[in-house]
């Protein structure tokens, strides 16, 4: 019953959180891409790890929001309603972009993008084809697709924060060994854009939503989570400048790992806050419109910043961070007309004729 109950809460926060974990990503890319911003890739060089905090927070939602009723087949279109129209419409974009700006566009990819497949093939052009984001949705549709397998089976232990803490330990400890034996020019492919390897982030959201629907509650608030994970960058930000000097030298599997447990805690936090009905920051109307943009703004934003490049490289750092505050504002702009005129209807419009092919007068 208590189950049933809590599944009902509208958990806002994690919403909200969308956006900050996504606007991370937009803040590394332009360090990477604009030569002026590399002076603020100390700051925002491991942003990278905002991609950690959407498959744990992927595990979380879907185990939340599942139902005793749902079908796999009902789930399966679902999450496609929810990724592929979008996603289809930005690879689109993409190589128009590409035709623009006089990139190649490498068209034997398009199979493998097109069906969520590229971060499986090998180091290469591929992974990162069309628009390079989408390795990350490739991950997504490979946890989907082993979602409604995978929530049954961590409902059957007991102490799934433990199932959580093994699974973190596994991940660590698999790294830590890739770095020592895989050749560096592999570390990417195994460890970072790998579906199999980032599972362990998705499982470890099922296993804390999971937690909390058996009414457990962290100990420790929002702030303090957020205390702990903001520490946690801080530190990795002085250990990687004191051991290997920049964070392009550090292999992201670290900074994933090292970030991993701070993003478990805001996420723990926040959930519980908003189903004690504790409404904070990120729970706020115009945070939440926002995160609800946010899928649409992971996928833009690498386009115009591609665009925009040309025009930015020869500025000074003061001019080129105004163009970046005023790419970063087109890019939530357009991602809002993306969500309210695209996205959210077309994934309304399938979900309605999937339930009128199941139900037919």
């Amino acid at each position: 019953m208590l189950v049933a109950q809590t599944r009902r809460v509208h958990l806002r926060s994690l919403t909200g959180l969308r956006f900050y974990a996504a606007a991370l990503v937009v803040l590394y890319h332009f360090s990477r891409y604009f030569e002026p911003m590399e002076v603020t890739a100390p700051l925002v060089g491991f942003g990278y790890t905002g991609v950690s905090f959407f498959f744990v927070l992927s595990g979380f939602v879907l185990a939340w929001s599942a139902r005793p009723g749902d079908t796999k087949r009902q789930f399966y279109w679902h999450r496609f309603a929810r990724v592929w129209p979008l996603h289809a419409l930005t690879t689109g974009i993409a190589a128009v972009v590409a035709v623009i700006i006089g990139l190649p566009i490498v068209w034997s990819a398009l199979p493998y993008v097109a069906t969520l497949t590229q971060a499986w093939l090998l180091p290469g052009d591929y992974r990162y084809a069309f628009n390079g984001v989408s390795w990350s949705l490739a991950c997504e549709a490979f946890f989907y697709l082993l979602f409604p397998f995978l929530l049954p089976t961590v409902r059957r232990f007991q102490r799934v924060l433990v199932m959580a803490g093994l699974v973190f330990a596994v991940t660590a400890i698999v790294g830590a060994g890739g770095i020592i034996v895989a050749p560096e020019r592999a570390l990417g492919y195994l460890f970072y854009t790998m579906p199999a390897f980032r599972l362990g982030e998705f499982i470890i959201g099922i296993c804390l939503a999971v937690a909390l629907q058996r009414n457990w509650r962290p100990r420790f608030t929002v702030r303090q989570a957020l205390l702990v994970a903001g520490g946690l960058y801080v530190l990795l930000m002085a250990g990687t400048f004191l051991a290997v000097g920049s964070a392009e030298n550090l292999p992201y599997v670290v900074a994933n790992t090292v970030m991993l447990p701070g993003f478990v805690a805001v996420i723990a936090a926040s959930a519980a806050a908003d189903m004690d009905g504790r409404a904070g920051h990120f729970s706020s109307h115009r945070l939440v419109k926002l995160g609800q943009w946010s899928f649409a703004l992971y996928l833009v934003h690498e386009m115009f910043i591609k665009l925009a490049d040309r025009w930015i490289d020869p500025l000074p750092l003061e001019w080129a961070l105004i163009g970046c505050l005023a790419i970063g504002s087109l890019c939530v702009a357009v991602s809002g007309l993306l969500y309210e005129w695209f996205e959210r209807p077309i994934e309304r419009g399938l979900r309605l004729k999937s339930t009128a092919l199941q139900h037919p007068l």
